[in-house]
């Protein structure tokens, strides 16, 4: 699980190389990422992509149509794995077990498992793809992340000492474990998948939240929330200062959640796409005609300053239904990162993991990415005090990613020098973070502005000396975090179009123009549009009115509850609760929950 800097790292979901003539090896990236989406391979769930026991059960799937039990981490498998199952007849094959330091020679097409450590909290298990006289060669995910120059990972030395095979890793080895009657186990033939038991076969999970009690708990801080793991369930604590509620969620319910997001991130970016080359969208949008060629250069040159998006669903017992609910997002996602853990802290908890950790580690992670190498200046508006303690918690993540950054007062710090845009310390402003969505930036063009034909170039701020909003955030000059081509997917309409475009999905609730009067819809918005009549996605906006279907109490087990998903460069990295008093989408409404991984 240690990452080789000195060569290319292959980025999560791509391959590294192949094993055994057919098995993939995927990457993971970051040896301290979960990603928590199932992996199914004709119907048979093989973990988590792309962690060690996920390959180790493809791999045997693929060379020995075999399977095994669901373990909880590849350092349980030395001591809880007792066979493997042929998934044509479920026939049951025994494993044994060899310590390192073993009479017995290592074979081909074994298991090589090592125990947990601090730098492997979790074990690790390779597949021993090679064995020569003085080393073995193995396959295996999540341990390095460079492309394989063969068909295996690594190379590791084998020594014979007074009479016994020691295999000399950089981390100590519990040893190996073989196949018993391994001749009689053959390939999987893919061709002849009807082969395969019912049993194997799983569909994806639905998974389970409850919400439940600790009666008369107080806590000496009021923290958000915290989620704790206990056992293989997952735990959410909340505080109302006299009772302590928390949700509980199976490791299906996770699942089931990354699957889902990570699934639907890739159908928004399919609706961005159409929406941004499509004049007729950006109109209805509210998308400034002036800026057109620069949100459609955003969309193709700014994807990696997309630091963070996220999904908001109902759950109604089977499905996650995409649900458009007024949150604060970056509120949402510092409650998230932090307070979690002085939860768990205060209660004494005894915790492996908590996702906080997942999710600050990976925002950190993000902004790395980026290799930003001038300051950047984090915009803060006067008129929102209440947002200090987000952006001193934003800078502190910039910080620990090596960025130099600034905080600048729009009204006091930033000014025009020469038709640059500069700081108080006369510093050239490169890059900037901000919290205004651009809804608001769009307004204070057409306020702040002339009409003018010319183009960007010939606008003209109406204030010589300092710039405005959009003086700061349209500029061609200054890279902006987040993106333009958030403006997309950030307004009300967008799930609109993504529900016309996905209308047989199951998991996106419908999103109609029709009058607000139907008891069984919630209005949104309102638009007054031309009446069109081509046929088509366009003739969606002929109504007034845009509105969502809202699930009603007996369709939802979870009436009350919104999941809120994060989304960390495409990826699902973990996910909150939050709780509203009524179907009345209102974030005023709402108490915000952890995440729960």
């Amino acid at each position: 699980m240690m990452t080789d800097e000195k060569q290319e790292i292959v980025p999560f979901n791509k391959v590294q190389g192949i094993a055994s003539t057919n098995v993939p090896a995927y990457s993971n990236e970051y040896d301290d990422f979960i990603s928590f989406e199932g992996s199914y391979l004709h119907g048979i769930y093989t973990g988590f992509k792309w962690q060690c026991v996920e390959f180790a059960r493809r791999w045997l799937l693929l060379r020995k149509s075999c399977t095994f039990k669901n373990i909880g981490s590849a350092a349980d498998i030395w001591q809880e794995l007792t066979y493997v199952e042929r998934i044509t007849d479920g026939e049951k094959f025994p494993l044994k077990t060899y310590s390192n330091g073993s009479l017995h020679k290592p074979n081909c097409d074994t298991f090589l498992i090592y125990p947990r450590s601090e730098d492997m909290s979790h074990g690790h298990i390779a597949i021993i793809c090679e064995v020569q006289e003085n080393f073995i060669r193995v396959a295996e995910e999540n341990y390095h992340f460079h492309y394989w120059l063969n068909n295996y990972a690594r190379q590791i030395p084998m020594i014979y000492r007074n009479g016994l095979y020691y295999i000399e890793d950089y981390y100590n080895v519990y040893g190996w474990m073989e196949i018993e009657n391994n001749h009689q186990l053959k390939p999987l033939d893919e061709s002849n998948i009807n082969l395969v038991l019912q049993k194997y076969q799983q569909s994806k999970p639905i998974g389970e939240l409850k919400r439940c009690f600790i009666l008369n708990k107080t806590f000496d801080h009021d923290y958000s929330s915290v989620d704790i793991n206990n056992g293989k369930e997952k735990f959410l604590i909340q505080s109302n200062n006299k009772n302590v509620f928390y949700y509980q969620a199976n490791e299906d319910f996770v699942v089931n959640i990354s699957n889902t997001s990570n699934e639907l991130y890739r159908l928004f970016m399919q609706t961005v796409d159409y929406i941004i080359h499509n004049d007729k969208f950006l109109t209805f949008f509210e998308i400034p005609h002036q800026i057109w060629f620069r949100i459609r250069r955003s969309w193709t040159d700014e994807h990696d300053f997309d630091i963070i998006d996220h999904m908001n669903f109902k759950f109604d017992g089977k499905h996650f239904k995409l649900y458009q609910y007024k949150s604060n997002q970056a509120l949402t996602i510092f409650q998230s990162t932090i307070a979690q853990e002085k939860w768990a802290q205060d209660m004494n908890l005894n915790y492996d993991f908590t996702s906080s950790f997942q999710l600050h580690h990976l925002f950190v992670r993000q902004w790395k990415r980026l290799n930003i190498q001038t300051t950047l200046h984090i915009l803060m508006d006067n008129d929102n005090p209440k947002d200090l303690e987000i952006i001193l918690y934003m800078k502190t993540i910039m910080t620990e990613a090596g960025i130099n950054s600034k905080l600048c007062l729009l009204s006091n710090d930033l000014y025009w020098k020469d038709s640059i845009i500069v700081d108080k310390d006369g510093e050239i402003i490169k890059i900037v973070w901000k919290l205004w969505n651009w809804k608001t930036i769009f307004q204070d063009l057409r306020d702040q502005y002339r009409d003018n034909k010319g183009g960007e170039e010939g606008w003209k701020s109406m204030n010589n000396e300092r710039p405005c909003i959009s003086d700061i955030l349209l500029n061609e000059q200054i890279r902006i975090i987040e993106p333009l081509l958030k403006s997309i997917i950030n307004h009300k309409a967008f799930f609109s179009v993504l529900y016309r475009m996905f209308s047989n999905h199951s998991d996106i609730l419908q999103n109609e123009c029709f009058s607000s009067e139907d008891s069984k819809h919630i209005s949104f918005m309102n638009s007054s549009m031309e009446e069109q009549n081509n046929d088509g996605i366009e003739e969606y906006f002929d109504s007034h009115h845009i509105s969502q279907e809202i699930l009603s109490d007996k369709n939802s087990k979870n009436s009350d509850e919104i999941i809120v998903s994060w989304m960390i460069y495409s990826l699902c990295s973990g996910f909150s609760i939050c709780e509203h008093q009524n179907h009345t989408t209102n974030a005023n409404n709402a108490k915000t929950y952890c995440c729960i991984i």
